[in-house]
């Protein structure tokens, strides 16, 4: 049987419904940024560390303002304003110790997200600035007890069963109070991992990520315990705390409609799902209809369709053009 001419012809409608879904799934305010804390170092009277960036993304279909706004004058961020889409932006970060006193000082920037509808959403970015004393004695000093001092204190993952793995964050480790610092992370948690367990530190900040693999884990709450240890330190051991969450998957449905082939010995129709482009399931078969509404489809994959026609001696005409449509 040849490929319905009507069918072909009114592709565009399908492709429009489903982009009509797609775009209102698309108002979602959910963005994403790494990483979730920076931490910067200096000694008083010297010049500024060198900047550190943020990096946030958003899955919108039309570019929505976004603005970034500092809590301390210290800190300084560029650009303060910009607008984002399906592309990342980045923002740097610079502090400034000039008029600081030695002291650990705590501040935070927000990045504020405004849609169509003047919906915002925001994102907080703790900043720890650590600024230290520049020794000017030539007196020996004694001998320096080091400590530990991490940021942030906990951690926090949350993922969908069944999903994309959620971003890793960023453990920064430091030692305030002078001398040499040689630390060791343990941790036991299946899910959990870290790039690197051991170190040594003085007057530098040490960062370790931290990142999970949900991949066979159900819906649910998981919790570990990150163990810092230093031999000779003031304050050893310190312990992270590490939790994560994942929630039960949502799902999704699609619209599809099509003109009716004009053909006498038309017997029904035959729609096609997969996830993957031209690789489907078993074709779902109906009658002369012109609609039918996919349903339970998975959050976080990308579903692609066509339609074709059969008539009544079995035969079956080349499929529609291929449309897809990604569940948010």
């Amino acid at each position: 049987m040849r490929q319905p001419t009507a069918l072909i012809k009114h592709t565009g409608w399908l492709i429009a419904g489903i982009l009509g879904l797609l775009l209102h799934a698309g108002e979602v305010l959910a963005f994403t940024y790494t990483p979730t804390t920076l931490t910067f170092t200096a000694t008083d009277g010297t010049s500024s560390p060198p900047a550190q960036t943020v990096v946030f993304s958003k899955k919108a279909f039309v570019p929505q303002n976004w603005t970034a706004t500092a809590t301390s004058s210290w800190l300084m961020i560029s650009p303060a304003s910009g607008t984002v889409s399906v592309e990342k932006d980045t923002i740097s970060v610079q502090v400034n110790p000039n008029g600081l006193s030695a002291g650990t000082y705590s501040s935070s920037f927000t990045i504020s997200v405004t849609d169509k509808k003047d919906r915002i959403q925001t994102a907080t970015i703790p900043v720890m600035f650590v600024v230290s004393t520049g020794s000017t004695s030539t007196t020996p000093s004694t001998t320096t007890t080091p400590s530990i001092l991490l940021n942030p204190t906990s951690l926090s993952f949350s993922g969908t069963a069944g999903g994309t793995n959620p971003l890793a964050q960023t453990i920064n480790l430091l030692n305030p109070t002078g001398g040499t610092l040689s630390w060791t992370l343990a941790e036991s948690a299946p899910w959990l991992a870290l790039n690197i367990t051991s170190g040594t530190t003085t007057t530098e900040t040490d960062q370790i990520s931290a990142s999970v693999g949900i991949s066979g884990l159900g819906a649910g709450t998981y919790s570990t315990i990150i163990s810092v240890t230093a031999s000779g330190a003031s304050n050893s051991p310190q312990q992270i705390p590490v939790s994560l969450t994942l929630s039960q998957p949502t799902t999704g449905s699609a619209n599809l409609t099509w003109t009716a082939n004009t053909e006498p010995d038309l017997a029904g129709y035959k729609v096609h799902i997969g996830t993957q482009p031209g690789i489907y399931n078993p074709p779902i078969t109906l009658g002369t209809v012109t609609t039918y509404t996919a349903t339970n489809l998975t959050s976080g994959k990308t579903y692609y369709f066509c339609v074709s026609a059969f008539d009544s001696a079995g035969n079956d005409s080349l499929c529609s053009a291929e449309i897809s449509k990604p569940v948010l």
